[in-house]
């Protein structure tokens, strides 16, 4: 794609730092030169369609922000099928559009298709209260109980769809 306009999702560690000790502004616009190339060692800004797929790139959620940002110039999209993620962009420019508090993740991700919502749990710590929240809203979900049970709560019983299991 070139020259396009798209809105996602990136993660930042609190205070808008990148994984690389670059620090971010909202509202302001940031570009990168040279081609735009996908990947660690890549050239230019990734983002995601979907909130929950930012999280798989950071190996602790500890610290992380989530953030709505508008990819724009030059970008491509990028799909992994093998694991199921779809609609990633790295992009020329990027700007950070609005910062979510913790409170507002969880209601999103509350609020959420079941099939988000697993990938969530599956990449994402969550506190004691947080897990009853998602419990009370999915008592009737066994797939998501037993993300939880498995992902948060550590028990390493069967969970059928994902076919994770103890040994």
């Amino acid at each position: 794609m070139d020259n396009k306009e798209v809105i996602g999702y990136k993660v930042f560690y609190n205070g808008l730092i990148n994984r690389y000790g670059k620090k971010f502004d909202i509202g302001k616009e940031y570009r990168v030169n040279g081609q735009i190339q996908w990947g660690n060692h890549g050239n230019g800004f990734h983002m995601c369609s979907y909130p929950e797929d930012c999280f798989r790139y950071f190996e602790s959620d500890d610290d992380l922000v989530l953030t709505k940002v508008r990819g724009f110039g030059h970008m491509y999209c990028v799909d992994d099928e093998y694991y199921g993620y779809y609609d990633m962009y790295v992009c020329e420019g990027i700007e950070i559009l609005y910062v979510y508090s913790r409170e507002e993740l969880i209601e999103m991700m509350l609020n959420s298709y079941e099939w988000s919502v697993e990938r969530f749990l599956i990449t994402h710590s969550l506190s004691s209260m947080e897990i009853e929240k998602f419990k009370e809203a999915y008592k009737h979900a066994d797939d998501i109980l037993r993300c939880i049970d498995y992902y948060q709560e550590k028990n390493k019983v069967y969970v059928k769809k994902r076919g994770m299991h103890n040994g």
